[in-house]
């Protein structure tokens, strides 16, 4: 029994003995030697245990996974460092093997450590036998592969957060093999396309472009091959299922397996049919705009010219009425001057020559633009206020009440958006002029 339990570090020790006994017992002990050697210089762990699970060898590998010490090892049943989910898995595998004769290899199970801390370990089991070749136990090699594990669990955790995330985003996400064959896509590529998931995969890119699209895809995946460089937001045309066409703009990688060789692409898709839609409007309104303001410019441009010209023969056909008056109206109001002596009739006929002067003189026409809205008498009374007449003058003048003038003034205060306002009327129909 102490030969069967004894560890590799001791028969380890004993090598250095020189071997006695017949040839054939010699080479038998160097044979055990080089082997206890070997078992003890390797990293993972060996085992040998009776039918019932009870450890009867190992290595100090196997006590670096467990962290038991020899003294307590030897004899444990392996259900110490298993739970109950694991010492089924552990007890079918074991018993598949002893009813088959057939070894297992690399099936993996967690290990419960002396200090209560856990390790996955990856164990082989091959059924062990006496000389008369009745099965006594099992033995094997255990691998402590808990970084790995963790390292596998990781990876597992991102992917399914990557295959959330890349299911629930609404742009498109694709990837494809070298010939554009779609291998992986998400339900927003789905809705962009129009196909089904089982109808999308193993797709070829070129049923969904006509020809010039077409040529625009590969040359920019062509390019990406080449040079490593992605491509940002490129756009093509989309041909849905239903025969509908769909502007897509689309972002692509190139796809590496782990030895750095190209394998495919991968990006994201976003439907811009509408935004493209709205950016082609808002050029149309652009343009037609521009249009409008070239037809404005040009219409102002002979406006301008028009009101030169305009204003160029009015200055002239003033010049003209203004000569002809001094030539042939003044000399006559010159006359009647003289001749009338009564004086409410001199005051009229003062009152017209002032009158026909304001009409002659630039500063006169200042205010037709703002009379529009006056009468005739609010015409005659501002025309005498801007003379510098006063009230009971004006009532003379037009032979009414002081009283009318008043009211007269008011409404022209009224109509000229003086009401409550300290600006003097007669100012202000100066300003106008």
């Amino acid at each position: 029994m102490r030969k069967a339990a004894r560890t590799p570090a001791a028969a380890s020790q004993k090598a250095a003995a020189p071997p006695v006994g017949p040839p054939t017992e010699t080479a038998l002990k160097v044979s055990e030697e080089k082997v206890a050697l070997i078992l003890d210089k390797i990293q993972d762990g060996y085992y040998e245990v009776d039918l019932e699970g009870n450890f009867t060898f190992f290595n100090d590998g196997l006590l670096r996974i467990t962290g038991y010490p020899p003294d307590k090892m030897l004899g444990m049943n392996y259900q110490r460092i298993v739970d109950e989910y694991n010492r089924k898995k552990v007890f079918e595998m074991f018993n598949q093997v002893r009813l088959t004769g057939v070894p297992a290899y690399a099936f993996d199970w967690e290990c419960i450590r002396k200090d209560g801390t856990r390790r996955y370990v990856e164990v082989s089991v091959t059924l062990r036998k006496d000389a008369g070749q009745k099965p006594n136990g099992f033995m094997g090699i255990a691998r402590d592969v808990t970084e790995r594990k963790l390292a596998e669990q990781a990876l597992k955790e991102s992917e399914a957060r990557y295959r959330m995330i890349i299911e629930n985003i609404q742009d498109g996400y694709y990837e494809v093999d070298l010939d554009g064959t779609y291998t992986f896509f998400n339900e927003g590529l789905l809705r962009i396309t129009g196909y089904s998931r089982e109808e999308m995969l193993g797709l070829n890119n070129r049923r969904i472009v006509d020809e010039y699209n077409n040529k625009k895809v590969f040359s920019t995946f062509h390019q990406i091959y080449l040079t490593g460089v992605p491509a940002h937001a490129f756009d093509w045309e989309c041909i849905r299922r239903d025969g509908s066409r769909r502007c897509v703009e689309v972002s692509a990688s190139l796809r590496r397996d782990i030895y750095g060789r190209p394998v495919g692409f991968m990006g994201i898709a976003r439907d811009i049919t509408e935004r493209k839609k709205y950016q082609t409007e808002l050029e149309a309104k652009e343009n037609e705009l521009r249009q409008k303001n070239k037809s404005l410019e040009e219409a102002n441009t002979a406006l301008n010219v028009l009101m030169k010209k305009m204003g160029e023969q009015s200055s002239a056909d003033e010049e003209t009425l203004r000569n002809n008056l001094n030539r042939v109206a003044m000399p006559y109001l010159q006359k009647a001057r003289e001749n009338i002596k009564d004086k409410i009739s001199r005051g009229h006929l003062r009152l017209f020559e002032e009158s026909l002067n304001s009409i002659l003189s630039p500063a006169g026409r200042g205010l037709s633009p703002n009379i529009h809205s006056l009468t005739s008498t609010e015409i005659d009374v501002a025309n005498l206020i801007v003379q510098g007449r006063r009230t009971k003058e004006i009532a003379d003048l037009l032979k009414v009440s002081p009283k009318a003038i008043e009211v007269h003034r008011n409404n022209l205060r009224r109509k000229l958006g003086l009401t409550n306002q300290k600006t003097g009327l007669r100012a202000h129909l100066l300003s106008l002029r």
